[in-house]
Formats: C-alpha cells, structure tokens, sequence
C-alpha cells in the first residue's frame, strides 16, 4: 500500500489516498484513504464483521457489511468483481452505497482502440436493459493507462431511488479491466473524485 492523493473537486481539494497493488492481474488502483475495501469472499467478510462488532466504535461500519452480505447483488458483486470498496462513512446516509469495483475479462487477442466503441455499445446496451434507464452515448476517452471508453447511465433501483453509474472500460493487451463507479444518481455529475480515482489507474 503506497500514500497517495486524489483530486475531489475541480482541483481545488486534495484527498488523501491509498494505492493498492495487485502485481497478479497487473493493475494499480488509488482511492480515498478512509474508504473500506470489500473482502473477495462471503466467508472473509463474515469474519471481518465479526471482528468490527467487538469494539463499539465500529459497530456501524459492521452493520453496513452486513448489508452488502443480505443483498443479492452485494453477494454477486464479492464473486464478480476483483477489487471493490466503498465510501465510509458517506454509504452510511447516501441511499445509493458510494463505491467503486473493478472486473477484469479476458479475450482471445489483444484489444486495439478500434475495438472500443463495439465494447462501448455491448455495457450501454447492458445498462438500457434496465426499464426506465437513461444511458449516455459511449465515448472515448484518454486516461493516463491509455484511451477507454466512458459510459454513464442512471437506473431506478426502486423506492424512488436511482443509481448513477459510471464506467471506464480499459483495454490492455488481452484483457478488458471494466473499473466502474456508483453513487445517486444527482449526484454523479458532480462526482469527480470518480474522474481522479479513473486518473489515478495504473497498469504494472
């Protein structure tokens, strides 16, 4: 874990960060340093809440872990993704938990820059899916890991609520590293510690 810095809003705010390394599948990705990272097994995470309830002061963070346990797409996202956190303790009173993830795909041949607006259409598609979702046209754009393309979408997950999505999906070599951020949706074109956290990717 290296310290770091992100950008929260227009340059103007710097937040302390975190680097996490993960030499195995190539990639270096910073975010605020208070934010909590998920476990990448159910059981890891049944062990973590376990210890937060043994001191007061961390009771409420264990309930929230509790809450990614009880929900279906919570368990999904332990299995499917390889890198996940959360803001802490903004989850706690936001209706939609603050938080970003990381999926890495494989492919039969290395991905070039004319194959992003194909994957761009294929994640929109998968986002409009969803009744009543607005998604915005695929763009590409560059990050210091290289050209990715951008893909934002806003979903009602019921109860008057509605996600905002944001999605850079990050081709290199024979993968595709699909680095995706979620928060209320009025709130995600404000959200440009999303942009520096994108900014901040690395591969190693």
């Amino acid at each position: 874990m290296l310290a770091s810095a992100l950008v929260a809003s227009g340059g103007a705010k710097n937040v302390p960060g975190t680097t996490y390394v993960d030499k195995a599948k190539g990639y270096a990705i910073t975010i605020p340093k208070s934010w909590q990272l998920i476990p990448r097994t159910q059981a890891d995470v049944k062990a973590l809440i376990a210890k937060l309830k043994k001191k007061k002061a961390t009771v409420a963070l264990a309930n929230f872990y509790s809450t990614i346990l009880s929900s279906q797409a919570g368990r999904t996202g332990i299995k499917s993704y390889r890198f996940q956190a959360f803001d802490w303790p903004g989850s706690l009173t936001s209706p939609v938990p603050v938080q970003v993830s990381l999926g890495i795909t494989n492919a039969r041949k290395a991905y070039t820059a004319r194959d992003l607006p194909s994957i761009g259409a294929v994640f929109a598609n998968a986002f409009a899916s969803n009744k009543g979702a607005k998604v915005t046209v695929p763009k590409t754009v560059m990050l210091p890991a290289g050209k990715a393309e951008l893909v934002k979408a806003a979903i009602p997950v019921g109860g008057g609520v509605t996600n905002g999505a944001m999605l850079y999906l990050i081709p290199h070599g024979k993968k595709l590293y699909e680095l995706s951020f979620q928060i209320e949706a009025s709130q995600l074109a404000s959200a440009s510690l999303f942009t520096s956290i994108a900014q901040h990717f690395k591969f190693v």
